[in-house]
């Protein structure tokens, strides 16, 4: 079950962080929404809470649920599994401060290396968004389509299609800006690390 939740976990990360180095984000937001998900091997719902750097997202599906918090200061993220009160964190490499191409250098070696391209603008939730197209070079983790809202400094709706995942759609619904507890973004007491398996490295084909 795990394995699965770190694949798509990963995927969701890996287009919000490349639309993040493309725009230069400075992640001022402060909002919470809701969250949905609809998939060919899994769908849920949750919530998303963003304060500045910080981003925390619970989403509960038929495998469990799940709760990600990132801090983008610290370069850390710390995926919560709340039935066995454990928590596996994440290093955020970069080569530097901020989101800038050159300081980012991706999660796994090669999996970061993609094609972004800037595709229209839209209406979406009532936000103006820019359309991306993110094409891997990894082919079996296929295409994300990403909806950015520069007014919230965050992708409201993503489309992912793979080898690896099949397709899923995420989106945000029923946002709403205003103060957000910064108790949220903390590991709750009672809380252990553990070692998490590895996602077995993909060979990328041309």
């Amino acid at each position: 079950m795990y394995i699965k939740f770190k694949l798509m976990f990963f995927m969701l990360f890996m287009g919000f962080l490349a639309i993040a180095v493309l725009s230069g984000v400075s992640f001022a937001s402060e909002f919470s929404a809701d969250f949905i998900m609809k998939g060919s091997t899994m769908s849920g719902k949750g919530k998303v809470w963003v304060k500045g750097q910080k981003m925390r997202q619970e989403f509960s599906s038929q495998m469990g649920k799940m709760i990600t918090i990132m801090d983008l200061d610290q370069g850390f993220s710390w995926v919560l599994i709340p039935a066995n009160k454990a928590y596996i964190k994440n290093k955020i490499k970069t080569k530097g401060k901020g989101f800038r191409p050159d300081n980012f250098v991706g999660m796994q070696q090669g999996q970061m290396e993609a094609q972004i391209k800037l595709v229209g603008t839209e209406i979406i939730n009532g936000y103006k968004c820019d359309k991306y197209l993110i094409t891997y070079k990894n082919k079996q983790m296929g295409t994300m389509t990403q909806w950015f809202a520069k007014k919230l400094n965050y992708p409201i709706k993503m489309i992912n299609k793979s080898t690896m995942m099949g397709e899923f759609a995420s989106e945000l619904k029923d946002i709403r800006k205003g103060h957000v507890k910064d108790s949220l973004f903390n590991i709750p007491s009672g809380y252990k690390e553990m070692k998490h398996p590895q996602i077995p490295q993909m060979p990328i084909k041309e």
